[in-house]
């Protein structure tokens, strides 16, 4: 970050402490699409470029996902984070006293421990090594091929196993074996093609245990929560799933604990738990944990057991005597939990937004500390939203949105459980965001919330926001979301303050989720995709927001899913997945029976990357992709250049525009503000 920050009135007067200044290359030929086929002529390129001013990092910080306690030390994995890293926490100082970088991967999600050795599994690395194990030197194992490994676990043997999500394998989430004699990683078994992702592995002398699901991109008989044991001498499967967890979505954790009980939960409403005899594998115990969607992270002390849930941080105990279950009334952070681990008298945890916490069993004292105050490397992290207003920027990640006060230079961590996925600022500067997952619709008012606050719950199974709007007729936020378990999603209205959003459920049938939403002449636009591979997508729908009903609806032959909509006087333009311009003549569009047309259309594959999102800003019409930002003809849908980005979002890129008209967005993982 600049040492003395720009004002916000010498960002708009592009003088002063300008860090950078892009200037493009020599102007190309800007050539509008012909009415029935998208232009393949190259973009306009300006000969001098606007002022771009980098602000710093969009949101640094250390986000997790995993935790493993070995002696008195968590080793904890990172999310988002470039390169990926492990991290030990020794928990007698409260100190970080070891970083490791690992070569490859995104998120450190799987991770166990045997005799004193970590093993860990990572996202993200296509043919390259995504299992390693660290004694002290760190040392690639192998690939799972195709695989984000989601979980691992090791055997008496030395023998690791893991699974991951594996999208559009025919044969649904593996079992994958790594020797230690052989040196090689092999599948061991694929009993569930219908799953989308394996999210739990265990281990006996005897046994392997795989738990499958379709917690993402479920729907369309997509099979839901299944637990096989293996076993490994002749390589025989059994489904063991205990029968009050088959209506579930997803076998979450399966964990050994001591000789005789396997635990095993899973995201249900509510989620359940069960407790399992690894000999005969006879269910001794099955309970389901109120008003919770998702169980992790055991611990057991005799006959007392402990774990996490996912909603708020919460701690519960369970008295295996007597079958009391407690919540315990402790402040364990908010956010996912994503590690459990016991030390005598002492539980510790870590929640996403970068917190370990710990729990004296004798004196019921909770302690958190902030990783980053304790020596974690902080470093800039994947991009999820950008909003602007009143000097202010707010950049969203991993268990956190970063507050860029542009006058006083500073950045502030507001922590937020769960992801920010979009977020919008009111003219009052009240801040509002759809987080995930399932965590809603929240509200931060700069001097009043001393950090965002939920305002308002939406359906479990509505858990993916995608986006946010405000329709400035009626005052009301407008979200799409996606169902990730169940398929399709959603069409919300919201008054704010009013803690009672209106949900409509698949308006654009069961298999679309909502991803685009835009808001004019008195009416809300919709655009539909598919998070599966196959099925409907591109849809379009005009509602009457406050009447709560639907205006039109069609299926178009746009070919992919619409990633962002804009209105435009009478113009509807659009933009889909795969980077195709469209437009729609909005006349007429407020009466029933309104059938929409694709008017012109251009392939912006020169410009844009998957998931570009549009912006009207005044009469100018802007695109911003991972690839670049970019100026939209209205009339010809010729696209102009504006600044190279390189950005890195985890989920598409995002534009945001202040009241003076100063965009703000990424380049790489910096934020940047950009007078056009």
């Amino acid at each position: 970050m600049p040492a003395v920050p720009p004002s916000r009135r010498q960002l708009l007067l592009g003088t002063g402490a300008v860090a950078a200044l892009s200037v493009l290359g020599p102007a190309g030929t800007a050539v509008a699409a012909p009415p029935n086929g998208p232009s393949t002529r190259p973009p306009t390129r300006p000969s001098s470029g606007p002022d771009v001013t980098e602000l710093g990092p969009g949101n640094s910080d250390f986000p997790l996902m995993s935790a493993t306690l070995i002696g008195d030390t968590l080793w904890i994995g990172s999310r988002n984070l470039a390169p990926a890293r492990v991290i030990g926490h020794h928990l007698p100082t409260g100190r970080v006293t070891a970083t490791v970088e690992l070569p490859t991967g995104n998120f450190v999600q799987g991770s166990a421990a045997r005799d004193g050795v970590l093993h860990l599994g990572v996202t993200d690395a296509p043919g390259a090594a995504n299992l390693y194990r660290y004694d002290g030197t760190l040392t690639a194992l192998g690939n799972v091929p195709g695989a984000d490994v989601r979980d691992v676990a090791v055997a008496p043997d030395g023998t690791v196993y893991a699974t991951g999500r594996q999208k559009g394998r025919a044969a649904g989430p593996g079992l994958y074996a790594w020797s230690p004699a052989t040196g090689a990683v092999t599948e061991v078994t694929s009993p569930a093609p219908g799953a989308t992702q394996g999210r739990a592995v265990a281990a006996t002398a005897t046994h392997a245990y795989l738990g499958v699901g379709s917690n993402l991109a479920g729907g369309g008989g997509a099979t839901r929560a299944s637990l096989y044991a293996v076993e490994r001498a002749t390589g025989a499967v059994t489904d063991i799933t205990p029968p009050d967890l088959r209506g579930d979505t997803i076998i979450r954790r399966i964990t050994v604990l001591g000789d005789d009980l396997l635990a095993v939960s899973t995201e249900g409403a509510p989620a359940h738990v069960a407790l399992l005899d690894p000999a005969g594998h006879r269910v001794l115990r099955s309970f389901a944990v109120p008003g919770t969607k998702s169980v992790t992270n055991f611990q057991r002390r005799g006959d007392t057991l402990w774990f996490t849930s996912t909603e708020h941080g919460v701690l519960w105990r369970h008295d295996l005597a007597t079958g009391a279950l407690d919540q315990l009334a402790v402040p364990v952070p908010d956010g996912n939990s994503w590690g459990l681990g016991r030390l005598g008298d002492t539980l510790a945890g870590v929640t996403e937004g970068g917190t370990v916490w710990t729990l004296d069993l004798g004196t019921g004292t909770v302690t958190t500390r902030d990783l980053v105050e304790a020596g974690a490397p902080a470093a800039p992290q994947l991009g999820m939203s950008v909003a602007a207003r009143a000097g202010r920027v707010y950049v969203g990640g991993n268990g956190s949105i970063a507050l860029h006060d542009l006058a006083a230079g500073t950045v502030h961590k507001l922590p937020v459980p769960g992801e920010a996925k979009d977020t919008l600022v009111l003219d009052d500067g009240t801040l509002y965001l759809g987080v995930y997952s399932s965590q809603g619709i929240w509200r931060y008012r700069p001097g009043a919330d001393r950090a965002p606050v939920e305002e308002a719950a939406l359906p479990q199974e509505q858990n993916r926001p995608q986006v946010i709007r405000r329709d400035p007729d009626s005052g009301l936020l407008l979200l799409g979301v996606q169902a990730d378990t169940t398929g399709g999603g959603s069409f919300v209205t919201y008054r704010p303050g009013s803690g009672r959003p209106t949900v409509h459920t698949d308006p654009l049938g069961p298999e679309q989720m909502v991803r685009a939403v835009a808001a004019g002449r008195g009416q809300a636009f919709l655009g539909g995709d598919n998070a599966r591979p196959t099925g409907p997508r591109g849809d379009l729908a005009g509602w009457d927001p406050v009447a709560g009903r639907e205006l039109w609806r069609t299926a178009t032959d746009l070919g992919a899913g619409v990633s962002s909509l804009a209105v435009h006087g009478h113009t509807l333009y659009g933009l889909t997945v795969n980077g195709r311009a469209f437009t729609v003549d909005l006349r007429g569009s407020g009466r029933r029976g309104f059938t929409p047309v694709i008017g012109r259309r251009a392939d912006l594959g020169a410009v844009s990357g998957a998931n570009p999102r549009l912006l009207a800003l005044g009469g100018a019409l802007y695109g911003v992709s991972e690839r670049t930002l970019f100026r939209l003809d209205r009339d010809t849908l010729a696209a102009t250049v504006l600044v190279e980005l390189d950005a890195e979002w985890y989920s598409g890129a995002r534009l945001a525009a202040d009241e003076d008209g100063v965009l703000y967005t990424l380049r790489g993982r910096e934020l940047i503000a950009v007078r056009p």
